[in-house]
């Protein structure tokens, strides 16, 4: 059974507290200026457009009318929940009071150099923890609002979280684009969203899962469900009446969703593929060898080639599998490293827990962080097309990512190199990646991935 949920018809909102300033500080197009210098007669303004945009999309930020050759520090910032993440570029005007960060460096701040995207992809929580974790939690259904501020000189954190703004505006990020629609999924056991663009269809189908965290993401889904896609964001445990734990997980349940998700009227059955990281893309794989006339693409997130972590159940019954060496971890001021706890395990594992990829007859793309902390995933992802050139399987691609890390969010998500995990309890789990190169790998292999399903489920 689907359950509707919302239709999201999206109207241009430049949201703004206007109640908090005098009608005299509003521009013609909504800008918020605010003069910090009775001496510098112009206003200064601060645009950020299109606003609504979807979140995996730039808008381009420009100041303007600021003091010639001077100091100034953008800020960004979402406040969702009890959660707050900030970010900001220390930047010098040009010669006409102009700042333009896809033009100009960010000499300092949560990133520098020159990137448009910079204070989009660098939001990090505030500077009393200043600790880069991933954003979780988010709910599809609602914009992001981010806040932007123009403050005078170059600032730390600590100094902009008293700082009086010399001008502001509000960018509204969405997940969803106009009329998507979005179904809860309560069918026998089945739970999770479906993503749907408007009309009858059928369209291309993605299923999308993640990894060992459990519970549901689904921003992946609805993001790339405005490309065209009917998109299932699949959850597998520890979300509503789900099992608790992975190792309680059966494969049969994929086999169940995948057939359910073929058999819409909505979904052409002969175009559909998965999109899965970590374990999600271990099942992707499974599961494609198992119903192989079923899949016509996968695209692999920081896979690797056998069972690994925790084993599935199949026809009662659970998989062999390759488990962490807990004796090979490293914890040290509150972070565990886990990544020295499986390599070895992986290089001597047998034929017993490898997946048999050439069984599947799907075109792959392979993705993988070379600073990958959790998984050896850019060996396994070489093994994989190897296994698959071996059987006379070409239709794969490879792309590795320097200086990236195990979590590859789409597009301009904050960028992750630890973050918080059932598996590593009260510390903070390292994942890797550096954070300039790994904001560059999500952009680019989001586009990849969209590339990817749009030419193979064509």
């Amino acid at each position: 059974m689907l359950k509707f949920i919302q239709k999201i018809p999206l109207t241009s909102i430049f949201a703004i507290n206007r109640g908090c300033y005098p009608p005299s500080l509003y521009g013609p197009q909504g800008w918020i200026s605010l003069c910090g210098n009775i001496q510098h007669r112009k206003s200064i303004h601060i645009q950020v457009s299109p606003s609504p945009c979807l979140a995996d999309q730039c808008p381009t930020i420009c100041v303007k009318t600021a003091k010639p050759d001077s100091e100034y520090t953008i800020k960004g910032c979402i406040k969702q929940s009890n959660n707050t993440l900030m970010s900001y570029g220390h930047f010098r005007s040009s010669s006409t009071g102009e700042i333009d960060p896809s033009q100009q460096p960010s000499n300092g701040g949560t990133y520098t150099g020159v990137d448009g995207a910079g204070l989009l992809w660098s939001l990090q929580f505030p500077v009393k923890e200043m600790t880069v974790l991933r954003v979780k939690g988010l709910d599809v259904l609602k914009p992001l609002h981010m806040d932007f501020t123009v403050h005078e000189g170059t600032l730390t954190a600590e100094e902009l979280e008293n700082s009086c703004a010399v001008a502001e505006c509000q960018l509204e990020r969405t997940f969803l684009s106009k009329d998507l629609e979005c179904q809860e999924v309560s069918e026998g056991r089945l739970r999770g969203l479906i993503f749907k663009p408007p009309g009858k269809g059928p369209f291309p189908g993605v299923i999308d899962m993640y990894g060992t965290a459990g519970g549901l993401k689904s921003t992946r889904a609805a993001l790339l469900a405005s490309c065209g896609f009917v998109t299932y964001s699949l959850p597998f445990f520890a979300y509503q009446d789900l099992v608790k734990l992975l190792m309680e997980v059966e494969l049969e349940y994929f086999q169940e969703a995948l057939l359910w998700f073929s058999s819409q009227e909505y979904v052409d059955s002969s175009r559909v593929g998965m999109l899965g990281t970590s374990t999600g893309a271990i099942i992707s794989m499974v599961i494609s060898t198992m119903m192989p006339d079923m899949v016509r693409a996968i695209a692999c997130v920081n896979a690797v080639h056998h069972h690994v972590l925790s084993p599935f159940l199949y026809k009662g019954e659970h998989l062999p599998f390759v488990s962490y060496d807990v004796d090979q971890f490293k914890i040290e001021n509150n972070e565990i490293r886990v990544l020295n706890g499986i390599s070895d395990q992986l290089n001597n594992a047998t034929e017993e827990t490898v997946i048999p990829i050439e069984k599947s007859k799907a075109d792959f793309l392979f993705i993988a962080g070379e600073d990958d902390q959790i998984l050896t995933t850019r060996d396994s992802a070489f093994k994989l097309a190897e296994r698959l050139s071996k059987h006379g399987h070409h239709k794969h691609e490879v792309v590795l990512y320097p200086g990236t890390g195990h979590l590859i969010d789409p597009g301009l998500l904050p960028v992750s190199n630890k973050t918080r995990h059932p598996m590593s309890g009260e510390m903070l789990l390292v994942s890797g990646g550096q954070l300039n190169d790994h904001a560059k790998a999500q952009q680019h292999s989001w586009q990849k991935i969209k590339e990817f399903f749009k030419n193979k489920l064509a």
